[in-house]
């Protein structure tokens, strides 16, 4: 998703993933009401029909070139389907436009077998061809794509990036329906990111009509199609696409209600206008206590909340006991409990625990004061003595003042001094650009269901996403050795070890891991929120009554 600092906005740091199995539960209910096999066979039908209403808080863009956000891949995903997808309850990848795929001995070259009969909105067959136009497109310059650099690993993108040319060299299509790809190094897991909104299909002829057009409009190939163009700042309406190539969609319709901020939509789903809707902040245990079962809460995503320290300038600069003190003095499980009410976890480490085979980390931190003070006094600073006032920045209005209060005060018991200053988020990336501060309060969202999407950006020394600083040749070296290993258990050790090794330099302090924390209708059935925070809404059926 997108690499920006803090990139989810206020509605979204707290939507929800749901992981519920209501559809085997009605099916197995209902068949056993009555004889076989009536009962069973109306159980399927009766899903068919309806139109559910469904929260978003408004898009930065709909249009996959342009998608930055959560608002815009909620919606993305219901249009577009790319080469391949991820399961809604575990994240394993899973085939979609692509039937299959493999990759040459050396890892550097892959190949994509396409289904036949997928068609786009308009009618058109998507072919191989549709994917090369949308990724040069992407890849272009004169684009503009902040979303560009997921393809970074292809063969001529710097060079477009750079407008040197016009066409990524590694793309190719051997027949109608074969895609060939060839990158700058070997990647065993470069078929997972493409389940990314960025990588689907375009037809050229709907998008020469306009990027404006197109962008309140899109043509994809997904499950829905829009039903008419996107209303900005008051909803975006699809309906069902009869001509989708896989199983067909339960829902006429979704009615994306956009709203701007948490509390309007919640008031909106008390008032029945709404099937789904984000819980605000502080209204979580009353939620529970009067839903119950319909408050979904806890549920973790691939998103972690932290504090980064400055790596580039004194006091952390090459003060590594100084980094772990700060990240033992933290109470993470009194941040998760007291500020976000159970609905995130707290954490010790780097990767969530929603990625697959999740194993939490030898390494990883927990509130120790006494170790806390230990590290203060290695660090050069006995009791706090020496160590001038640290500055803590944090975007104004997201979510980081509590959390930042209890950091300061965690850290004047220490003899540290914390100053808090929120700022405008314009100010913030300015200040961050500047270095003025000693810690920042950040969130990182996946932008795959891979260690590799949170290790690779936020600690590789030459990632653009690498807001601390950190630089280590021994780390960069493993990740390249878990990017090109063929092996996944070998590439999943090694990247648990980058994890280790990372936390052991303690470059930043992660507090909580985001959860859920959502309501939905009570005729709402079939309704799973990813990890990566969008719901597949073609499962999705609504009850009669």
């Amino acid at each position: 998703m997108e690499a920006q600092i803090n990139r989810l906005s206020t509605y979204r740091s707290f939507r929800i993933l749901l992981i519920l199995s209501l559809a085997l539960l009605v099916m197995v209910s209902l068949s056993a009401c009555g004889p076989a096999p009536g009962p069973a066979k109306k159980a399927v039908s009766s899903r068919y029909g309806g139109t559910i209403n469904y929260f978003l808080g408004e898009p930065v863009a709909i249009d996959p070139a342009f998608v930055t956000d959560g608002e815009g891949i909620e919606v993305a995903k219901q249009l577009f389907d790319g080469l391949v997808d991820y399961d809604p309850k575990t994240l394993a990848l899973k085939p979609a436009v692509a039937r299959r795929w493999r990759s040459n001995k050396a890892g550097n070259e892959w190949t994509f077998w396409l289904r036949r009969g997928v068609r786009f909105h308009d009618g058109r067959e998507v072919t191989a061809r549709d994917f090369i136009y949308a990724w040069e497109r992407v890849a272009a310059k004169k684009t503009g794509s902040e979303v560009a650099y997921h393809l970074a690993p292809i063969k001529g993108f710097a060079a477009m990036q750079k407008g040197r040319t016009a066409h990524l060299t590694g793309l190719s299509a051997a027949g109608k329906y074969i895609l060939k790809v060839k990158l700058n190094y070997p990647f065993a897991d470069f078929p997972v990111t493409l389940g990314h909104p960025v990588f689907s299909p375009a037809p050229k002829a709907a998008v020469a009509k306009g990027k404006l057009k197109y962008g309140d409009m899109p043509v994809g190939n997904g499950p829905f199609a829009m039903d008419g163009a996107w209303r900005h700042e008051k909803g975006i309406a699809l309906k069902r696409f009869k001509r989708y190539y896989a199983a067909k969609p339960y829902l006429d319709g979704v009615n994306f209600k956009i709203f701007n901020n948490q509390q309007a939509g919640f008031l909106d789903f008390n008032g029945g206008g709404l099937d789904y809707a984000p819980i605000p902040q502080g209204q979580i245990k009353a939620t529970l206590t009067q839903f119950g079962s319909r408050a979904i809460v806890g549920r973790p995503q691939l998103v972690l909340n932290f504090f980064g320290l400055n790596l580039r300038k004194a006091p952390f600069k090459g003060n590594v006991p100084l980094g772990q003190a700060i990240n033992y003095a933290v109470n993470r499980n009194a941040i998760a409990t007291n500020i976000y009410e159970g609905a995130y976890l707290p954490a010790g480490g780097i990767v969530p625990p929603a990625i697959q085979d999740y194993k939490r980390p030898s390494d990883a931190y927990t509130y120790s004061p006494a170790k806390a003070k230990r590290l203060l006094k290695e660090a050069g600073y006995p009791g706090g003595k020496g160590l001038p006032a640290l500055k803590l920045i944090y975007g104004a209005g997201r979510g980081y003042e509590e959390p930042a209060q209890v950091v300061q005060e965690n850290l004047r018991s220490l003899g540290v001094n914390v100053e808090l200053e929120g700022l405008e988020f314009g100010a913030f990336i300015e200040a961050m650009g500047k270095g003025n501060m000693s810690i920042f309060a950040a969130s990182w969202q996946g932008d795959y269901p891979l260690r590799d999407s949170f290790l690779w950006p936020l600690f590789y020394s030459k990632s653009s996403d690498n807001m601390v600083g950190f630089a280590d040749k021994r780390i960069d070296s493993r990740l390249l050795e878990a990017r090109k290993e063929p092996n996944a258990a070998k590439r999943r050790r090694l990247y648990d070890q980058v994890e280790v090794d990372v936390l052991k330099k303690a470059p930043i302090v992660p507090f909580v891991y985001v959860g859920t924390s959502v309501i939905h209708s009570a005729r709402v059935k079939g309704f799973v929120r990813t990890g990566l925070d969008y719901t597949p809404l073609d499962r999705v059926w609504l009850t009669k009554d």
